[in-house]
C-alpha cells in the first residue's frame, strides 16, 4: 500500500470521528448539519394532519332569546293563520255531510233502542239480539248495539263543535297577535317592558297550542280515522238502517248506496260512499294540522341546536365558505341598463371624396 492510499483514508477517518462528535454534541432540538442540507430548498407548506377534536361552544343565551324574539313571533302568527285557513275549508267539507249523517245516526238510534225495547219483550223479530250485543243472524246480518250508535252519535257531534271551536279561536288570536307583531318588529314599541309583554303574550300562545295539540288528536283525528268505517257500517254493512233518510240522503247528494257497476263506468250513476267519504274530515289533513301545531316548537330547538352543534360542524362551514366563495366571484350586475357609444373621431365626406 502506498503512502499517498495511507494518508487519504486517514483523512477520512479524521472527518468520520469529527461527525460523530458534532452528532454526539447536539441537544436533539436541532438537526445535525450533514443532514440539513438534505433539506434545502423546501417550500414550507407542509402541515401536520392528525384527527382533529371538535367541541361545541356554550350557547350564548342572550342571543338565543334575541333571536326568539325576532321570529318566533312570526312563525307563531304564520302557524295560526295556516290552521285558520285548513279548518275553514276542511270544516265547510265536513259540515256538507255532517246534518245529513247526524240525523241518520240519531233515527238510526232510535230504531234501535225500539227494536231492543220491543224485543225485550217477545214482540219483535228473534233474529234482534236479546242482550243488546253485536252479533251476525242466521241470515247473515250484523247488528248495531244501542251503545254503538250513542257512541258514533257523540263522536261525530263532537268532531264538529271541536273543529269550528278551533277555527274561531286559531281565527281570534291571529287577529289580536298580528299588531303585536307589527308593532315589534317595526319597533313601534321598544323597552325591557315592551319586551316582557310580548314575550308573555307568545307564552300564552305556545300554551294554546300545547292545548290544541291534545283536541287535534282527540276527538279531531280519532274521529277522521274512525269515519270511513263508520259510513260503511252505517250504511252497507249493519243493521238497522233507516231507510227513508237512505233515500232523503240519495236525494240531496245525488247519489246511490247500491249502485249499478255498469252505470257507474258510464258515469250514470254516483256511489254515496266514496262521496260522502271525500266530504268527511280526512285523515292526513290532521296529520297536517297537528304539524304545525307543533311547529313553533320544532323552530325553537332547531335555533338552539343550531347554535350549540349545527353551525359549528363541518359540512356546515364547507356549505357556508363554498356560498361565500361563490358570491365573491360573481360579477355585478349594472344598475342601470343605458348604452351610450362612444364617438367617432371621423369627418363626412361627400360622393366624390372630398371632405366637408
Amino acid at each position: 500500500m502506498s503512502a499517498a492510499d495511507q494518508s487519504r483514508r486517514s483523512s477520512s477517518a479524521a472527518r468520520s470521528v469529527s461527525i460523530i462528535e458534532d452528532i454526539s454534541k447536539s441537544d436533539g432540538s436541532e438537526s445535525p448539519k450533514s443532514l440539513r442540507d438534505y433539506h434545502r430548498g423546501g417550500s414550507g407548506s407542509l402541515r401536520g394532519g392528525g384527527a382533529e377534536v371538535l367541541s361545541s361552544n356554550p350557547v350564548d343565551m342572550k342571543k338565543y332569546k334575541q333571536k326568539l324574539d325576532s321570529r318566533l313571533g312570526i312563525v307563531l302568527l304564520l302557524c295560526l293563520i295556516t290552521i285558520t285557513v285548513i279548518l275553514g275549508i276542511y270544516g265547510g267539507m265536513h259540515s256538507s255531510v255532517h246534518d245529513e249523517l247526524t240525523t241518520y245516526v240519531n233515527r238510526t238510534h232510535q230504531i234501535a233502542t225500539v227494536c231492543f225495547f220491543l224485543n225485550s219483550k217477545n214482540a219483535m223479530d228473534e233474529n234482534y239480539p236479546k242482550d243488546n250485543q253485536t252479533n251476525i243472524d242466521k241470515h247473515g246480518r250484523s247488528w248495531m248495539t244501542v251503545e254503538e250508535l250513542e257512541d258514533y252519535a257523540y263522536l261525530i257531534e263532537k268532531t264538529n263543535s271541536t273543529l269550528w271551536s278551533l277555527f274561531w279561536w286559531n281565527l281570534i288570536l291571529s287577529i289580536l297577535l298580528l299588531p303585536v307583531v307589527l308593532a315589534v318588529h317595526l319597533e313601534w314599541i321598544s323597552g325591557n317592558g315592551a319586551k316582557l309583554a310580548y314575550r308573555i303574550v307568545l307564552l300564552i300562545g305556545l300554551l294554546f297550542l300545547v292545548a290544541q295539540f291534545l283536541y287535534l288528536v282527540h276527538p279531531i283525528f280519532w274521529g277522521a280515522a274512525k269515519f270511513p268505517g263508520m259510513l260503511d257500517r252505517l250504511f252497507l254493512e249493519a243493521y238497522p238502517r233507516d231507510q227513508y233518510q237512505i233515500n232523503s240522503i240519495q236525494d240531496r247528494f245525488a247519489c246511490e248506496f247500491k249502485p249499478h257497476e255498469t252505470l257507474v263506468q258510464l258515469n250514470l250513476q254516483v256511489p254515496c260512499i266514496p262521496k260522502m267519504k271525500n266530504s268527511l274530515l280526512p285523515t292526513y289533513s290532521t296529520l297536517l294540522l297537528i304539524f304545525i301545531d307543533i311547529f313553533p316548537f320544532l323552530f325553537g330547538l332547531f335555533v338552539f341546536a343550531w347554535s350549540a352543534w349545527i353551525k359549528n360542524s363541518n359540512f356546515v362551514k364547507e356549505a357556508r365558505t363554498r356560498v361565500q366563495v361563490n358570491n365573491s366571484r360573481r360579477v355585478p350586475f349594472p344598475t342601470q341598463n343605458v348604452y351610450t357609444p362612444k364617438e367617432r373621431n371621423t369627418k363626412s365626406t361627400n360622393l366624390d371624396g372630398d371632405k366637408f
